[in-house]
């Protein structure tokens, strides 16, 4: 697997996993309870993706 194939697999994989979480906040939203955690865990996700994305373009686009 190239490296370029690999950032989109992770990509792709985190994103997937970013879904759940948000589906997990939701759920806690609604049911009235606490979602620190799992919003942290988000935002620890979306800095992730960033970095990733930044990776990739760089890669894409070479200096």
């Amino acid at each position: 697997m190239t490296k370029l194939a690999n950032l989109n697999f992770r990509i792709a994989r985190l994103r997937y996993q970013m879904k759940g979480v948000q589906s997990d906040i939701r759920l806690l939203t609604n049911a009235g309870l606490d979602c620190a955690n799992a919003s942290m865990r988000l935002r620890r996700m979306q800095a992730d993706l960033l970095v990733l994305i930044a990776e990739r373009e760089g890669l894409a686009c070479p200096a």
